[in-house]
């Protein structure tokens, strides 16, 4: 799969197994929005002394577009892109689906400068990868994955106005243990430290860096990222989701949040921006 082809499926309203990952994924999402993402705007709307209401923010990699539902709902201004074409068919359904907007992530159909929040959630690690989820799945990086990436990466800093931030979450190829590619919801996907299709932080540093020398990186505990449902299938979901919890806690703390660099945090969450005290905020 190609980096300009988010990872999609043949969506059927009428079947029945289908419907029911839909709605768990609708759940998901609101609970990811409503616990992690709009707290993080509120505490940047604060530090800046800027009418949430006001910024405009951009999803990139929407999906069924339910994010930029929630939030216009909520009275924040959000734009949302895909390029899966099933995907469009859900916003028919979507109350602002005059705001979401068919687009190469690689390609943003907006001018510099436009957004004063960009995010993008478990969508880097599919662009730049070929995928065969027919039976046990498997991915590897196709040999212009960097390049294609580092343009992903570019294009959002670039439609980011001076004074916004960027918000890029996806599973952290730091990490032995992938979660979210694994086949059955919630099961493991052990993998190698380097080259699979998961970026660790270094490479995303790396990206930042090359687009913009002047951004500063911050990382997040994915605490309020995560629910743990779907590895509470399974044994070792039960039995290390309470240890998971403890440990982004402690992550959470500033002095520590290096840590949420590391190979025991499963799911990395990265901020960048221009401004120098973002971290000062971001924390709280």
């Amino acid at each position: 799969m190609r980096g300009e082809e988010f990872k999609d499926f043949d969506w059927n309203p009428v079947d029945t197994a289908q419907q029911e990952m839909l709605e768990q994924e609708a759940v998901g999402i609101a609970w990811r929005i409503e616990s992690f993402i709009i707290p993080l705007f509120g505490r940047f709307s604060r530090a800046t002394k800027r009418d949430s209401r006001k910024l405009a923010v951009l999803d990139c990699g929407c999906g069924s577009g339910l994010s930029v539902d929630i939030l216009n709902a909520h009275g924040i201004p959000a734009f949302g892109i895909d390029a899966g074409e099933a995907r469009h068919r859900q916003w028919d359904v979507r109350s602002f689906s005059n705001r979401l907007h068919s687009a190469n992530a690689l390609h943003l159909p907006f001018g510099t400068g436009s957004f004063d929040v960009v995010f993008s959630s478990g969508l880097i690690e599919h662009i730049g990868i070929h995928e065969q989820e027919a039976g046990t799945y498997r991915a590897r990086r196709l040999p212009d994955c960097h390049a294609q990436r580092q343009q992903f990466v570019r294009e959002l800093v670039r439609v980011l106005k001076p004074e916004g931030f960027i918000l890029l979450d996806h599973p952290n190829g730091g990490s032995p243990a992938d979660f979210w590619h694994g086949g059955a919801p919630g099961s493991i996907r052990w993998h190698a430290l380097r080259g699979d299709m998961l970026p660790r932080f270094a490479e995303i540093s790396g990206y930042f860096r090359t687009a913009d020398r002047s951004l500063r990186l911050y990382s997040l505990s994915p605490r309020h990222r995560l629910q743990f449902n779907k590895v509470r299938n399974h044994w070792y979901g039960n039995a290390f989701a309470p240890l998971m919890k403890i440990w982004f806690r402690m992550i959470e703390i500033r002095a520590l949040s290096f840590l949420a660099r590391g190979f025991l945090n499963p799911y990395l969450v990265t901020v960048a921006s221009r401004q120098p005290d973002v971290g000062a905020w971001l924390q709280k």
